[in-house]
């Protein structure tokens, strides 16, 4: 037993079934041909609470279980595929078997889960045999788990398959899940009823052989690490950017984003010892709008951009393609019909597909943003979170060259997460341009 498993104390597990049955005609969720394209991979997102409102603080564990569990049954109601099983690759039989919620107690204070780095503590505020397990678990489709730390804090953290939905579904589940728990008794609509009615977008193939590579690619053996931007660091990368290029309010994805791509660019050019390799930027696309905001499942696109000279590297100009491709994909979708949907994500994931088949030894950056997600205000009824950790932020993170970018708690400023190769993080956080605008976290 390693010693930060020794940590643990005691686990508990129970099942939470959905509070009403799911009905007949909702038994059978068909999933859209972009599910059926995304592999089977956990997403993990954990928030902490170190110190419960005086409501909450001299209650007992078990009554904080309670609250979280009786919220969760009621909030699985409506998002019912989560508590299911899934049937290969098209379809999720919503049969109400529940979901796994764990409850566990450690043995440190929730400073120390911080205080180490490449997140080597972060681990235990999952559940173990999904987080060491990420692409291949095959219990229930959302897994929580409730972690105690002796100084009194509270850690909730939800690993739920991508199968099922994207980030965003993501973040609607935990904020309407918080919206129950806030307001047990009250009739309290939350204000994004969910739908799962992607496959109407997206209709799926017969066949449970879809895959796509560019989604969720193949594990490797990475290390992940945070920083943090500033507000006023973040304002002058922007400057930077307004007075180089033609880009008026670039956003707070687009600057971090490509800062972030020309800083990995160059720190690989160092490991390598020779010249700018060919790389190319994955960016992801939430298509609500122009789809309905209450329509859950995988719906996404993205688009890519491609560096192959030293010059190109420049962050105005790298800002300056990204809002070109962004606009290009955006204009396409506005005017698409129904039918015309899939068709147009579907020439999207080729084209990227071809930039990295055409340009051998091609390194590849994705990115993700978060920024726009509520997640610090996720309020279980005890209070807002202090500190929110990413997907990635895990001792093992299962893709390489991947960053998340969320907003920091005052929402003015960005925190990041990347995972790489150990070799390339060691360059990379040791970067002295990164380091003039980014804060290790970890």
């Amino acid at each position: 037993m390693s010693s930060v498993s020794r940590l643990v104390s005691s686990v508990c597990k129970k099942i939470i079934k959905p509070y009403s049955p799911t009905p007949i005609s909702l038994r059978c969720h068909k999933l859209s041909y972009l599910d059926q394209m995304v592999g089977g991979i956990y997403m993990p997102l954990a928030l902490f609470y170190p110190n419960l409102s005086n409501t909450w603080s001299n209650k007992p564990n078990n009554v904080v279980s309670q609250h979280l569990e009786k919220s969760l049954s009621k909030v699985l109601t409506n998002y019912y595929p989560f508590a299911g099983k899934l049937n290969d690759n098209i379809s999720i039989d919503c049969n109400d078997n529940g979901v796994e919620f764990f409850i566990t107690k450690i043995n440190c204070p929730m400073s120390e889960i911080f205080n180490h780095p490449y997140f080597e503590k972060h681990n235990l505020v999952y559940p173990s045999q999904v987080i060491n397990n990420q692409y291949t678990y095959k219990g229930s489709l959302a897994v929580f788990q409730l972690t105690h730390f002796n100084c009194g804090g509270i850690a909730i953290s939800m690993c739920l398959s991508h199968k099922v939905g994207d980030g965003y579904t993501f973040g609607n589940f935990m904020n309407h899940w918080a919206t129950i728990a806030r307001n047990p008794l009250s009739s309290e609509i939350y204000p994004i009823s969910p739908k799962f009615d992607g496959s109407f977008y997206f209709p799926p193939t017969s066949s449970s052989n879809v895959s796509n590579n560019n989604i969720v690619p193949q594990r490797e053996e990475c290390v992940s690490k945070g920083f943090s931007i500033s507000s006023s660091k973040l304002n002058a990368l922007k400057a930077r950017v307004i007075n180089e290029s033609k880009v008026q309010n670039p956003s707070d994805t687009e600057v971090v984003s490509a800062f972030l791509y020309q800083r990995a660019m160059a720190t690989k050019k160092l490991v390598n010892s020779s010249s700018i390799r060919p790389s190319l930027l994955h960016q992801a696309v939430n298509l609500r709008p122009p789809l309905p905001k209450h329509t859950m499942g995988n719906i996404c696109s993205l688009f890519s951009i491609l560096t192959k000279e030293e010059e190109e590297m420049d962050l105005a100009r790298v800002v300056s393609k990204l809002r070109k491709e962004k606009e290009e994909v955006k204009q396409k979708y506005k005017n698409a019909k129904i039918e015309e949907l899939l068709p147009i994500t579907l020439e999207q994931h080729r084209k990227a597909n071809d930039l990295l088949v055409n340009n051998s030894c091609c390194d590849l950056y994705r990115f993700s943003s978060l920024i726009t997600f509520p997640s610090y205000d996720v309020d279980f009824g005890w209070g807002k979170p202090e500190k929110v950790i990413s997907p990635i932020s895990t001792s093992n993170p299962p893709v390489k060259n991947m960053f998340v970018l969320m907003a920091d708690k005052n929402r003015d400023g960005v925190n990041l997460t990347c995972s790489m190769k150990k070799q390339d993080m060691l360059a990379f956080e040791r970067d002295e341009e990164l380091l003039q605008f980014a804060s290790p976290t970890s």
